[in-house]
């Protein structure tokens, strides 16, 4: 028996598409998780006006800027490589105004409870056991 035309990659980005709208799914209930159990600040301030970091906007406060700093980003990859290797969605917490990030998971935390919180849904989304 002789298989004509045979193409087994043919399919391949299908499939990566629909794995990664999965994944992505998962990484917005993992980011909601976070963002329900975010400490949010009482304090805002603008920028410092005199002293050596004057004029610098990471300096401004606002209340509740790391809750709104949460968001899922979607990585692009080169193509070639193994979709097995790719690691296309995360959930960042922080940016330039909210550094502070890894200081408030180190003393109060809130991804890793966000995200055992949430495992049981994500396991559903993306078909594990």
């Amino acid at each position: 028996m002789k298989v004509a035309e045979w193409n087994p990659n043919k399919f391949d980005q299908t499939f990566e598409n629909v794995a990664v709208e999965r994944l992505v799914r998962a990484a917005e209930v993992v980011a909601g998780a976070v963002r329900r159990r975010c400490p949010v600040g009482t304090i805002s301030r603008p920028m410092y006006k005199t002293g050596r970091y004057a004029g610098q906007p990471w300096t401004a406060r606002d209340a509740g800027q790391l809750k709104k700093s949460v968001r899922v980003v979607r990585k692009k990859t080169r193509s070639g490589k193994a979709f097995s290797k790719k690691r296309n969605v995360r959930v960042y917490v922080g940016h330039y105004k909210a550094y502070y990030a890894s200081i408030v998971e180190h003393y109060t935390p809130f991804m890793r409870p966000g995200f055992e919180a949430s495992v049981g849904e994500v396991k559903e989304i993306i078909g594990a056991k």
